[in-house]
């Protein structure tokens, strides 16, 4: 028997959620989607700009129950597509 088997690891998804952190984490991919609904520009000026917002948003993801997470992930998902789209037609980085 593994020492601590009886306890819930880090990652595992029956793990009981604190209703703070749920909070925080639904008030904060709120607002990372409010800002980008908002922006007419690409709100990054490089490409890890990018990936530090979908990793943020896909980690907060993991607080909310899965039926919400989805529904504000396919919402992040729509403004990262339109923003994205016009960054990579600006990026200085993007090789053609």
């Amino acid at each position: 028997m593994n020492p601590g088997s009886d306890q819930l690891g880090l990652f595992d998804a029956e793990q009981e959620s604190d209703p703070a952190q749920v909070a925080a984490a639904r008030a904060r991919m709120r607002q990372m989607i409010d800002r980008l609904s908002a922006a007419a520009v690409p709100p990054w000026k490089d490409q890890m700009g990018v990936i530090l917002d979908d990793g943020a948003f896909q980690r907060a993801m993991r607080l909310v129950p899965p039926d919400e997470a989805r529904s504000l992930w396919a919402e992040f998902d729509t403004h990262m597509e339109r923003l994205y789209a016009m960054f990579s037609r600006t990026d200085p980085a993007r090789e053609d």
